[in-house]
């Protein structure tokens, strides 16, 4: 997203970097309102809208990014036909349950044409291999080291998958994790730290980011030997490098 003329946008990004997504043609004021002090500046959501991480924050990893891209669910590339938007519906809204039980019933009518059959037959499985690998996901999220992260993502698991073998993945995951001395210490740390730097805004001005920086500073001193602690240390160091 860029509020520069189309024509710079273009030549800049796609001719000369060889950008492959997609642009988006701003209105002015657009970097004041997202506090844009440098190009490119990466903004990160997850699938619920919520921000991951700011351009001043730390970048999330490509692990943390697989995992967010395992909450955005698409509906497998299916016929422009008006008789699949039921389907298209439950996909975009990750109603797996409702969507096994529509493919059994719908796979039971004897008379059912077979270019649809083809179809649901085809999505059955695409459900069924996503499944399969939440399954393994919650595996990997229980393994940490990101154990407030895990949580969170774990939690989501067993809301979308209640009724597949996921979500009593996820469950177990989540019920070591009570019990578990240690990993509770690290998500608690893990949440202080979320709520510690939603308090400053870096990118607003230099006095956010110092004032910041020296919050993360004693957060890491206070949870040496935790996982949040080293984040917030990776952090300290990008902003003081400004």
């Amino acid at each position: 997203m860029s509020d520069e003329p189309e024509g710079l946008i273009e030549k800049t990004y796609i001719e000369q970097l060889g950008a492959k997504y997609p642009w988006v043609k701003a209105k002015g004021g657009v970097n004041e309102a997202y506090a844009i002090k440098f190009f490119p500046s990466i903004y990160v959501f997850d699938a619920n809208g919520t921000i991951v991480s700011v351009p001043d924050d730390r970048m999330p990893s490509e692990t943390q990014i697989e995992e967010l891209l395992k909450d955005v669910t698409m509906a497998p590339k299916m016929p422009e036909d008006s008789r699949y938007d039921p389907l298209r519906a439950m996909w975009k809204k990750s109603e797996f349950v409702k969507m096994r039980d529509y493919f059994d019933k719908m796979l039971a009518q004897e008379n059912l044409d077979q270019a649809m059959r083809e179809v649901f037959v085809a999505q059955q499985t695409a459900l069924t291999k996503k499944a399969e690998a939440q399954v393994a996901r919650a595996g990997r999220l229980g393994a940490g080291p990101d154990f407030a992260a895990a949580e969170t993502q774990l939690e989501r698991i067993v809301k979308d998958w209640k009724g597949f073998p996921a979500a009593d993945a996820a469950r177990k995951e989540l019920d070591r994790f009570a019990g578990d001395a240690a990993i509770k210490k690290e998500i608690a740390a893990g949440k202080a730290l979320e709520k510690l730097v939603a308090k400053y805004d870096p990118g607003k001005s230099s006095a956010q980011a110092k004032k910041l920086a020296a919050e993360l500073e004693r957060f890491a001193k206070k949870n040496e030997g935790t996982y949040a602690a080293k984040q917030a240390e990776e952090q300290r160091g990008r902003l003081t490098k400004q």
